[in-house]
């Protein structure tokens, strides 16, 4: 509700701009500088940060005169001319007021001349700083280098000759200019006042831009963070998806570098050897699109490209060879392997792992050995929590550092946890992971989903949007709800990140229970599949919040953990095996003519820890699920 919110705020303000009439110039604007104040920025922040310790970087961070004194003279003349870029019809004056306390450096760079005059803002008397120029090009500076300045500076246009002056801005994206009066706003986007202003300024023009960019040109927003793992222009942290269909659709995401803007993926069906193409001839090239993702306070490596390739119309069951680049002759990434799902399967079988989190070398390791011993498991369901700290690169950079070799070749079907969200919501978690785009409305992509696999079916729900917002709990419910009654599937699972059957001893998840259970039991949903506690547990088939005798009348809850952050357990009624200080995989295996589930739990010396077997009745048998 709150981005829907500021979703109609910015609508509501380019309507209002858009009806002042002879304020704004929206003519075409020629194109941008390509070395944006952030690229500058990342640039300095990459230089400095293959000479400087993290707390050296972190000190001079905060202080922009710290900043200041470390620039080149390219870099201070492109951050002192490319925040603010117009271009005037007539030769003017541009009066710039800024806060006393931190004037822009560029001020004297470009020889403005200080003025008696000021004009007020919130409340304080800013000094009026003034130079003339040509028509043509202007390029003013950056607010500030620190986040310390409260408001941003004020810039003014008039022409010299007193005649109409047109303005058009090429920079920054989001602009409106309102004739220069006493209580109009210095910026676009909220009321900052401008009082007090002198008789030389009332027939200026005052170009709005948004107040949130005051602090956009900080070098780091505070503790500054460097990663082992920088990006390149070669390919790496490949995940594939499935896309709607997983027997006939495929999603592939990777990282590279920002420079590396072209996308393409080249595929073929696998040799008998699965090391390159069964035939050279047939292979299939395929254009995707990339996004930028930055994580400013990463200064040696603050924007990647993550690129996006789906690909449609692809045998079930094949075994595909694939390589990653940007369309070119040359460049493309060694040939790897995936596979499709089956469409009419007589086995197959399938990873879940609970939360990695902590202890990713560990992880890592219990990942490859899962991998090993079972090479041809169809996909992979994490139940969230993935990371640490969902919202900082470098957790992701060390999660896909050490899942190299597993995510490019097994399709990995994630879920959202808590820490995901942690600060910002999931913006990391849904820019490096594409999921199908088929859950309920009014939530966003990625977050909740549903696939179907041979005649499994699996519902991706978050349970994080459930537990702030009692509301999307019951859309979640009611999405689910149509979804299990439109399969036919034989086997139904549902991930999830907070358990509802918990294993901590002390916390605990009803208001899911009470929106999410009476949709499990009216379905008779399988296997729930948990994360969060950090402790193993396999509850009893459960139904109405009730042991039933079999898995033929209820459902079973998971809580499984794959990293090396664990908790302690209490015995609970629900609780029919638990383990505490394991970090597991587990293995679900559906052998199909025999309507036969074996469900296995295994640590990383590969030992079954525990063990379900749930031999179903056929389809026909079962009535309404």
């Amino acid at each position: 509700m709150a981005q829907l919110q500021t979703r109609v705020r910015f609508l509501a303000t380019i309507l209002l701009s858009g009806l002042m009439t002879g304020c704004v110039d929206r003519s075409p604007a020629p194109a941008p500088n390509p070395a944006t104040p952030s690229e500058t920025l990342g640039e300095v922040g990459k230089r400095l940060s293959r000479t400087r310790s993290i707390d050296d970087l972190t000190t001079i961070a905060a202080k922009g005169h710290r900043v200041l004194a470390e620039l080149t003279s390219a870099e201070r003349d492109a951050l002192g001319r490319g925040h603010l870029q117009v271009e005037i019809d007539r030769p003017s004056i541009v009066a710039v007021a800024a806060n006393p306390t931190a004037l822009p450096f560029w001020l004297a760079d470009q020889g403005f001349a200080a003025t008696a005059e000021s004009v007020e803002v919130q409340g304080e008397r800013w000094p009026l700083y003034r130079k003339r120029f040509e028509a043509g090009s202007v390029g003013l500076g950056v607010n500030a280098l620190d986040r310390a300045v409260a408001e941003h500076y004020v810039p003014f246009f008039r022409a010299e000759d007193g005649g109409p002056l047109s303005i058009q801005v090429r920079r920054p994206a989001r602009w409106q200019t309102v004739k220069a009066a006493e209580g109009v706003s210095a910026t676009l986007d909220a009321l900052v006042p401008v009082r007090a202003i002198p008789t030389t300024l009332r027939e200026s023009i005052l170009l709005q831009i948004p107040r949130e960019l005051r602090h956009a040109t900080a070098l780091a927003r505070g503790r500054i963070w460097k990663t082992h793992v920088a990006s390149s222009r070669t390919p790496d942290q490949v995940v594939v998806s499935f896309g709607p269909n997983p027997a006939h659709d495929l999603v592939w995401s990777w990282r590279t570098e920002p420079g590396a803007a072209s996308t393409a993926l080249r595929l073929a069906p696998a040799s008998s050897r699965g090391d390159g193409p069964a035939d050279p001839n047939a292979i299939r090239q395929v254009s995707g699109e990339s996004q930028l993702v930055r994580s400013p306070d990463l200064l040696n490596d603050p924007a990647i490209r993550r690129h996006q390739v789906r690909v449609d119309q692809l045998e079930p069951a094949t075994s595909y060879v694939y390589s990653l680049g940007n369309g070119s002759a040359t460049g493309w990434s060694p040939w790897r392997t995936i596979r499709t799902g089956p469409e009419r399967p007589d086995h197959f079988q399938f990873f879940y792992l609970g939360d990695a989190q902590c202890g990713f070398e560990g992880w890592g390791r219990l990942l490859s050995a899962a991998h090993k011993q079972h090479p041809d498991a169809g996909f992979m369901l994490l139940a969230g929590d993935l990371v640490d700290r969902g919202n900082e690169r470098t957790n992701w950079d060390h999660f896909f550092l050490r899942a190299k070799g597993v995510f490019d070749t097994v399709p990995l079907m994630p879920c959202v946890g808590n820490h995901e969200y942690l600060d910002q919501g999931p913006r990391l978690y849904t820019s490096f992971f594409e999921l199908p785009k088929n859950g309920p409305p009014g939530i966003a992509p990625n977050l909740v989903y549903s696939f179907e696999y041979g005649n499994a079916f699996v519902a991706v729900l978050d349970s994080n949007l459930a537990l702030v917002d009692r509301r999307l709990a019951q859309v979640q419910a009611e999405w689910l709800d149509a979804a299990l009654t439109k399969t036919e599937a034989a086997w139904t699972f549902v991930v999830f990140h907070h358990p509802i059957y918990a294993s901590h001893p002390s916390r605990l998840n009803p208001t899911l229970g009470e929106d999410w259970i009476p949709v499990f039991d009216k379905h008779h949903v399988d296997f729930v599949l948990q994360g969060h506690d950090h402790a193993y547990l396999r509850s009893y088939p459960m139904r109405g919040n009730q042991r039933v005798a079999s898995n033929a009348e209820g459902t079973t809850y998971v809580v499984a953990v794959s990293g090396e952050k664990f908790c302690d357990q209490n015995p609970r009624d629900y609780t029919e095996f638990g383990l505490t200080q394991v970090a597991t995989y587990q293995t679900i295996d559906i052998n199909v003519p025999e309507n036969r589930l074996t469900y296995r739990a295994w640590n990383l010396e590969g030992e079954v820890v525990d063990r379900l077997v749930v031999q179903k009745q056929s389809r026909l048998a079962l009535g309404n699920r």
